[in-house]
């Protein structure tokens, strides 16, 4: 990590950009957050191991009672964790959104009267374009302007020469974290069967890890598809990368 004699990291710059936005802050809660619905997670798991025992012990009428609060609370797991699930998805997607919005924001302020980028690629027609640096927009030299976050984002990384400060595989995060959140935005947490399968092929056609969701089943179909700890913990990691590739970006360019 990077630093200089005001004893200022690469990541500091990074959350510099972002003016007034306090992501730190942000990143400190959504953390809280997480381990809150960890601990929510292990006590629910812990209760259904109880009833589990005391109901493999009792007998009679107090038995199948038993037996059916298990089954209760079995399937509310199920529902706690989407709920936990978009929570996460509910917080990490908006956060990362954002991140690279005042980013490329925060460029774009600095940019004019010290060292002008020399954008590349298919985006660098287009720079006197009010929408050049927002990366919702995917634009084009014939002026041609689609919506598009994911593709928005990956082509003014690659426009500023930010690309190669960025984590190998952070479009696949990208694309997992807004494609979820989408599903999960617009759905619920039970999504119609066709959506289920067509978000299964994407996980396959977009080579994305598998332990990247889990899944509930019913009579051997997905049923719940859930953002895994591993995405969450990855996506975490992935975040605290890229601000110190950005901030390393910002201080080797404008030192």
């Amino acid at each position: 990590m990077g630093g200089n004699t005001f004893g200022l990291t690469d990541r500091d710059y990074a959350v510099l950009l972002l003016g007034d936005a306090d992501l730190e802050a942000q990143l400190r809660a959504i953390r809280g957050q997480l381990h809150q619905h960890a601990q929510a997670d292990a006590a629910l798991q812990d209760d259904i191991k109880d009833l589990a025992e005391r109901a493999s012990k009792a007998s009679g009428e107090y038995g199948m009672h038993l037996e059916n609060s298990w089954v209760d609370e079995m399937h509310g797991s199920v529902f706690q964790d989407a709920a936990h699930s978009a929570s996460a998805i509910g917080m990490l997607a908006p956060l990362l959104e954002s991140l690279f919005v005042g980013i490329f924001g925060g460029i774009r302020d600095i940019e004019a009267p010290v060292r002008p980028v020399t954008p590349t690629g298919p985006r660098a027609g287009a720079i006197s374009d009010k929408k050049f640096w927002d990366p919702h927009y995917v634009l084009s030299a014939t002026g041609r302007k689609d919506k598009d976050l994911l593709r928005g984002i990956v082509q003014l990384v690659e426009a500023t020469g930010l690309a190669s400060q960025m984590p190998a595989d952070y479009v696949q995060m990208l694309g997992a974290i807004f494609g979820y959140r989408n599903k999960m935005l617009h759905h619920g947490f039970e999504w119609p069967a066709a959506e289920r399968a067509k978000f299964e092929a994407t996980i396959v056609r977009e080579g994305w890890p598998p332990n990247w969701f889990d899944r509930s089943t019913t009579n051997g179909e997905t049923w719940i598809i859930y953002m895994s700890d591993v995405l969450i913990r990855h996506t975490l990691t992935k975040i605290d990368e890229m601000l110190d590739g950005i901030g390393a970006f910002i201080q080797a360019r404008y030192p």
